[in-house]
């Protein structure tokens, strides 16, 4: 999965594919598990082979959803990573995950090893961009229930897959909020 991911966006060599998996590491992580809190910072990006990491904010001791990475995905808090600073985020697979983890330091090296991961990274940072400038965007135009819709179309994997209070808080509204959003598209589907 890792090698189509990355042939999709750049041409690597098997020669550059070989050097980017000897620096990286795949690993199994179990559903629950934190990967990182708020305060620390941010030293893995994480590719999902399998599984669901949620990237979640803590205020006032309820936790926001800031975004659900799934398979085929580079996860992690990218301006920590990329800024080397403490994160006011937090990342926690939501399922059994199969990740492959790249380090900071082993990213500085292939940045060095392999010239088209300059590319590379340049590349995931600008679709990461787009998506956020959507997300921003969909919260300043859009209604909850245009939000939810947005969802339905464009992630529909999620709707199963992730707790509906995640789902809620993902989409700026409260756990009744989206039931009532719920409830009405099961009307109008009848």
């Amino acid at each position: 999965m890792i090698e189509e991911f990355i042939k999709s966006l750049v041409n690597f060599s098997e020669e550059d594919l070989k050097k980017f998996l000897s620096r990286s590491l795949t690993k199994e992580v179990k559903k629950k598990t934190i990967l990182l809190q708020e305060g620390e910072v941010c030293s893995e990006v994480y590719f999902v082979i399998k599984g669901c990491i949620r990237l979640y904010y803590i205020k006032d001791g309820e936790d926001i959803s800031e975004c659900f990475f799934t398979e085929g995905v580079l996860a992690g808090a990218h301006d920590s990573f990329i800024s080397q600073h403490i994160t006011r985020n937090w990342l926690e697979t939501t399922e059994d995950c199969t990740l492959l983890i790249i380090t900071y330091d082993n990213l500085q090296l292939l940045y060095q090893e392999i010239p088209l991961m300059n590319e590379l990274v340049r590349k995931v940072m600008e679709e990461r961009f787009v998506y956020l400038q959507q997300l921003f965007t969909s919260y300043i135009l859009d209604t909850p229930e245009e939000r939810y819709e947005k969802l339905v179309r464009e992630r529909p994997d999620l709707i199963n897959r992730i707790p509906q209070h995640q789902i809620a808080t993902f989409l700026g509204i409260t756990k009744v909020s989206l039931s009532r959003i719920r409830n009405r598209r099961q009307k109008q589907k009848k």
